[in-house]
């Protein structure tokens, strides 16, 4: 064993002060996958203070293990995004979760602004379908009325007209019985 590795084995909380660790050995210090820590690294980059060595590699001092502890506590206890974790580390905590940004909040209002017009135009909409629907009903019942008013009145200029013709038979019946009877030649020849 070299001697780097021997006092990396031996007690990690006194140790880590003065040690630089390499991406595979914080993720076994922090019990995490490298290729997540190395995912941090990427996303989180400036909230994770590495030193960089001169072949370009980074290394974890004792503030660097702490910051990816607490980011593997937000991450995996709280549940939280890159997005939430970057912000509460941006903020020092003070608000574990973003407030939209007013960017978000305007863009939101305009749609919901477009939605109510909208709204308004479909009640506008709603209310003359309604009245124009009333006066179809309305043309509707005025028809039947007629149509019941013209059946009525043709019923009663029938039953007038049956009236009239019975009459008129009755008449006929009663004159022909009270008129005295003529021959054929006296009825052709008569002038009445």
């Amino acid at each position: 064993m070299t001697e780097t590795e021997d006092i990396r084995s031996e007690d990690k909380s006194e140790n880590v002060e003065d040690l630089r660790l390499t991406v595979k050995e914080a993720a076994k210090y922090v019990k995490e996958n490298p290729g997540v820590i190395r995912n941090w690294l990427r996303e989180l980059k400036s909230y994770i203070p590495t030193i960089q060595g001169e072949n370009g590699y980074h290394y974890f001092d004792q503030s660097a293990l702490e910051r990816l502890l607490l980011v593997k506590k937000l991450s995996r206890e709280q549940n939280y995004t890159i997005k939430q974790i970057e912000y509460h580390l941006a903020t020092g905590g003070k608000d574990l979760k973003p407030e939209p940004t007013p960017e978000a909040s305007e863009i939101i209002l305009k749609e919901l602004l477009v939605i109510k017009e909208k709204l308004e135009l479909q009640e506008q909409f709603n209310q003359v379908l309604v009245k124009q629907l009333e006066k179809q009903q309305q043309y509707m019942e005025y028809q039947n009325s007629q149509k019941e008013n013209i059946t009525d009145s043709i019923e009663k200029q029938v039953d007038q007209r049956l009236i009239a013709y019975e009459e008129a038979q009755k008449n006929q019946l009663e004159a022909a019985a009270t008129s005295p009877k003529k021959g054929f030649f006296a009825r052709l020849f008569s002038s009445k």
